[in-house]
């Protein structure tokens, strides 16, 4: 069965475009940055050691078919995708740093991100679609991941104000570019099969892993007997309104022929993100001669 996309395209109001942004983390945050809850700040500190190695790896495959997009418009998409997600690993690496410094042990729980995404780059060496198909389907869990931090005030409510900066300016650009790699993958003329068959095993390896690191570093903080916090922070992904249990649905409709990212129409949450926390921005848009091809960085990160 071969791709049966709509012809839905992202609104006019919405440009996949680079932002240096200036998150100050130096004068730090709580331990418990969110909701002072063990459990809910752990998750996110450990999902936000899977972007250095997940991002570089989301880089590296619309790269590795880069050369057989000719549409200038997808091209200079492509070299912001690449400029945003190569961002967004600097500043969380600046945040990683921060909770490193609090005491965590997290060199364990980002070694294991990388051991994932190696064994993804090694099965999928010389199969560049489905390497591709792996990036649709995690940019399709942070595209869900981004409208539930931006409509449900349950996931963000709590948050130490520096950090939800930081996710809210993440999860706007992740619902901006959502059907960038999805685009490419269907220019190059990629399959029904491969796409929708990575779908479930990444979502499955991003929230098990995950959740087992936060486990891990609940058990550093002896906070394996709060039963009570376990169980707020456990209701907080798969409860009536949670995380995971409210993203279920995106998942599902990703299976259907026709689907196509922006047949969720997030614009106003971009643009309701751009009115709260455009101050953060330093600069946007950049030079498109800097990003040629197989060169594409992001400009430099104070």
């Amino acid at each position: 069965m071969m791709n049966e996309q709509s012809a839905t395209v992202r609104p006019e109001n919405v440009k996949v475009q680079f932002r240096r942004m200036k998150f100050d983390f130096e004068d730090g945050f709580p331990r418990y940055w969110h909701a002072d809850s063990p459990f809910i700040t752990l998750f996110w500190n450990a999902l936000s050691h899977s972007f250095p190695s997940g991002e570089k790896l989301f880089i590296d495959s619309v790269r590795a078919v880069r050369d057989q997009i000719t549409d200038p418009d997808l091209l200079e998409e492509i070299d912001h995708f690449i400029a945003q997600e190569a961002h967004h690993t600097a500043q969380h690496q600046k945040f990683n740093k921060m909770v490193s410094g609090q005491g965590f042990d997290m060199e364990r729980i980002e070694a294991r991100y990388v051991r994932l995404t190696q064994i993804t780059r090694d099965e999928f060496a010389d199969k560049p679609h489905a390497m591709l198909a792996v990036t649709m389907a995690l940019e399709h869990f942070t595209a869900g991941f981004a409208r539930q931090y931006l409509t449900n005030p349950a996931v963000s409510e709590g948050a130490h104000e520096r950090v939800a900066a930081l996710w809210a300016w993440h999860a706007a650009e992740e619902a901006e570019h959502k059907s960038t790699a999805f685009d490419v993958f269907n220019k190059i003329g990629g399959s029904y099969r491969t796409r929708v068959l990575q779908l479930a095993p990444a979502w499955f390896l991003i929230i098990s892993v995950t959740l087992r690191s936060t486990f891990e570093l609940l058990k550093q903080e002896g906070k394996l007997g709060d039963f009570r916090d376990i169980a707020r922070g456990l209701w907080y992904l798969f409860g009536r309104r949670g995380l995971v249990s409210n993203m279920l649905p995106a998942m599902l409709q990703y299976y259907r022929g026709a689907f196509h990212p922006w047949q969720k129409d997030d614009s106003g949450l971009i643009e309701k993100w751009a009115a709260n926390y455009g101050h953060f921005i330093e600069q946007l848009g950049f030079d498109g001669n800097r990003a040629k091809a197989g060169e594409q960085t992001a400009p430099a990160s104070n």
